[in-house]
């Protein structure tokens, strides 16, 4: 098996997690829906020992997807995600699954077809009709309108992650890393001002030198983050990567590039994209256990 992009393994770790309406929420892909300890019955089921370390589910995957990658382990990975026996049989959801994967492995000139039981990967003669990535529509935003209950601001959150994301293909790596940084700083803010005790109780909080905790506006990005992670809206793994999105984010200043000598690519705009989406992600969650936690 040979080495696949990154992005193409990302896209795999997603029909792994799922759709569905389970924790953490679904993904798009057809398939479904797994918890952790799901995944890691799938993973041994392809003859595979999960390698991940983040808590998040995708990341999970991902780490899992990473290190196995260009080894025989993923192609079976892979023939099982397509195999009729993890459907027990369904041919609908076998199809939808299937037809799915070769989407997203045409760009690697491979596709799954079904011998038999059996799926096999072999090499895809119509590799030249692939669809450019820059030409494929815009990945959804999330429900924002859950997360703020300002409705302007939660159209300019939607805003940006379209923006980030036509950034990112035009190759405007710097613009499209300061703007995940925005969508971020945008949500935690608000959840802060709308969770203002908990937030001001927080260790992180930061305070004047009188003691006093600053003004909510006047907190950096940095304390947002911290805060967030003490009041329990953001997971360890997810406070660790916001934080190097945010150093990326912080070289908007001329200056702080300079001394920094950082120059963002695509790598460093697929990683922020993933922050990104699993801070949301989290916030999210957090949003859905507390509805929940309210209903009689």
């Amino acid at each position: 098996m040979k080495r696949l992009d990154d992005t193409t393994l990302e896209a795999i770790a997603e029909v792994i997690c799922g759709q569905g309406e389970g924790a953490g929420g679904g993904y798009t892909a057809p398939g479904p829906y797994r918890t952790k300890t799901q995944i890691c019955d799938f993973f041994r089921r392809a003859g595979v020992d999960p390698q991940g370390m983040s808590s998040t589910r995708k990341w999970f995957v991902l780490e899992s997807l990473q290190a196995i990658n260009g080894t025989p382990q993923l192609d079976s990975v892979l023939r099982r995600l397509a195999s009729p026996k993890e459907y027990r049989g369904d041919a609908a959801v076998t199809q939808a699954v299937t037809g799915h994967l070769n989407q997203i492995l045409q760009v690697e000139g491979l596709e799954l077809v079904l011998i038999g039981v059996e799926p096999q990967i072999r090499d895809r003669k119509a590799a030249a009709s692939v669809q450019k990535p820059k030409d494929a529509p815009l990945e959804t935003p999330p429900d924002f309108a859950r997360l703020v209950t300002d409705a302007s601001l939660a159209d300019i959150l939607v805003f940006r992650w379209a923006e980030a994301q036509r950034c990112f293909r035009a190759d405007a790596h710097l613009s499209a890393v300061i703007m995940m940084g925005s969508i971020i700083e945008g949500v935690l803010l608000h959840k802060a001002e709308h969770n203002m005790k908990p937030a001001n109780q927080a260790k992180a909080a930061p305070k004047e030198k009188t003691g006093a905790v600053k003004p909510i506006h006047d907190w950096s990005l940095s304390s947002l983050i911290d805060v967030a992670h003490e009041s329990g809206w953001l997971q360890g793994d997810v406070k660790r990567f916001s934080h190097a999105l945010r150093e990326s984010r912080n070289i908007v200043h001329p200056y702080v590039q300079r001394l920094s000598k950082d120059r963002p690519d695509g790598d460093t705009c697929r990683i922020c994209w993933q922050v990104v989406r699993a801070a949301v992600a989290d916030l999210l969650e957090v949003d859905k256990q507390s509805a929940e936690a309210a209903q009689p």
